[in-house]
């Protein structure tokens, strides 16, 4: 087998910034809270079911 011809470079961890709904359901009650809260404070993004919308929060609700 023959020798690798450099290192693997891998992309950086970053934070998760979008999130689908299913994705929420397996979180941990205070995670979901956390993650909640900041989807409202419009920090996160939320995906719609459908993948080609975005839903925006808008604060406060009218």
């Amino acid at each position: 087998m023959p020798a690798r011809k450099g290192t693997e470079r891998y992309a950086k961890v970053t934070v998760k910034d979008c999130w689908h709904p299913y994705g929420l359901q397996g979180l941990a009650p205070e995670k979901f809270a956390n993650i909640a809260s900041l989807i409202l404070k419009g920090k996160f993004a939320l995906l719609g079911v459908r993948y080609d919308k975005t839903i925006e929060a808008r604060w406060p609700i009218q």
